[in-house]
């Protein structure tokens, strides 16, 4: 490969990844984490919720883990007002038998504000409730939950493996990363070549460097300075994991992480389509002047629609949709992956997907290189399509000005 091109690499991926900056945000992610992990902890632990239970003397079931403490109390109704009203007693719950319908109930909560944890009350109180029904129709607790259990499926699978909700959160987590990857080419993109052109620099470097050169480098350097964020920014997510699995909230790791044996298909298939959609964010953002005022500006979300498109399918991963989309160059690196995690794939759609996205990737690297030459060079009204398609397909009649009104 041309020397040229990684020097062009190099300084494009320096420009945009800083090792120090890089460190110092993950630092920052870890430190807030622990501490707002820490106030949850603090919060939950301290703040125990004092409720006087009158006129009952049967016990409320509550959680466990609930803040709420019911206790009955033997004191007057204007006792306990003086204790809410001095904010020694958080609520006072009145609970009295109906009258008029003796298994019913009266309750009444009194509190100096409407609280959030009047939920667990009412979960409590109807159980109370149930208890009280279930014991005037003389039915059993056993005799209730045979009534209200649901029917049970026996679901027999052919394939070897479970896929579980965890393995389908780990497929819609690579989709998404694939997503914020193509985010970070863009913003790369417009910025470094948009911000060119505005500078009027791009004179001085095409005399030095050819243009496909040029685009070669940056689509390396830039491609590389995305996967580098975003992986900076997983390997903060894994340290926020290990803070949680020490402070005793273990999870368990979901079977498709194990699978070691995906992750050179995997990279492959991410650094393809995080290559293939850069071809496109280059082509595009050399033909625009401004992108704040520019029509074209928003083509450049128009990658996002295809890598989406991967996460409808999830729910039925060998459907002829998702079949079709894990080949197709644009949409391959995120719907292949889902379906290798979800789903069963052949070896000859594994083929054919990679062989199209490395054609994809090559025509589009091309068409782009062609489209950079000429658009780079270009100031004033922005070309047409007709010209933009023609500069892709004949690269050997660029033309020197813009097409038209051209004001340099």
């Amino acid at each position: 490969m041309n020397h040229s091109v990684w020097i062009v690499a190099k300084w494009e991926f320096f420009r945009f990844f800083k090792w120090r900056d890089q460190l110092f945000g993950i630092v920052v992610m870890l430190a807030t984490s622990a501490i707002a992990f820490g106030a949850v902890k603090f919060v939950r632990s301290s703040n125990d919720i004092e409720v006087a239970l009158l006129g009952f003397n049967q016990p409320l079931d509550l959680p466990n883990d609930s803040s709420v403490r019911v206790k009955p109390s033997e004191e007057t109704i204007q006792q306990l007002r003086l204790q809410l009203d001095d904010r020694s007693l958080d609520g006072i719950l009145l609970i009295t038998e109906d009258t008029d319908n003796v298994p019913e109930l009266v309750v009444e909560l009194l509190v100096r504000q409407p609280p959030g944890w009047v939920s667990e009350i009412q979960e409590a109180v109807n159980k109370l409730k149930l208890s009280r029904a279930m014991a005037q129709a003389s039915i059993t607790p056993e005799q209730l939950q045979l009534i209200f259990a649901p029917q049970t499926i026996k679901v027999t699978t052919t394939m070897p493996k479970l896929i579980t909700f965890a393995d389908r959160v780990v497929a819609i987590g690579m989709g998404s990363f694939m997503m914020l990857v193509s985010f970070m080419g863009l913003s790369f993109f417009m910025v470094g070549i948009t911000g060119e052109k505005q500078q009027r620099i791009t004179e001085q470097i095409v005399s030095v460097i050819s243009p496909q050169a040029w685009i070669d480098g940056k689509l390396i350097g830039l491609t590389g300075a995305s996967f580098a964020s975003v992986a900076m920014l997983l390997v903060g997510g894994l340290a926020i994991y290990a803070i949680v699995w020490l402070a005793g909230y273990a999870m368990t790791m979901p079977d498709a992480l194990s699978r070691w044996d995906l992750l050179p298909l995997l990279a492959i298939l991410f650094l393809g389509g995080a290559v293939f959609w850069n071809c496109f964010f280059a082509a595009i953002s050399s033909i625009i002047n401004d992108p704040n005022t520019s029509a074209k500006s928003g083509l450049l979300f128009v990658p996002m629609l295809p890598i989406a498109a991967g996460f409808l399918a999830i729910p039925q991963p060998d459907g002829n949709a998702m079949r079709v989309l894990s080949i197709l160059p644009g949409t391959s690196s995120t719907a292949m992956p889902i379906r290798l995690l979800l789903g069963e794939v052949a070896w000859w759609e594994i083929a054919m997907c990679l062989l199209l996205l490395v054609g994809g990737i090559w025509i589009l690297r091309i068409a782009a290189g062609r489209i950079f030459a000429a658009g780079i060079m270009l100031y004033g009204k922005e070309p047409s399509w007709i010209d933009v398609l023609r500069w892709a397909l004949r690269g050997d009649q660029l033309p020197i000005r813009a097409p038209s009104d051209s004001r340099s």
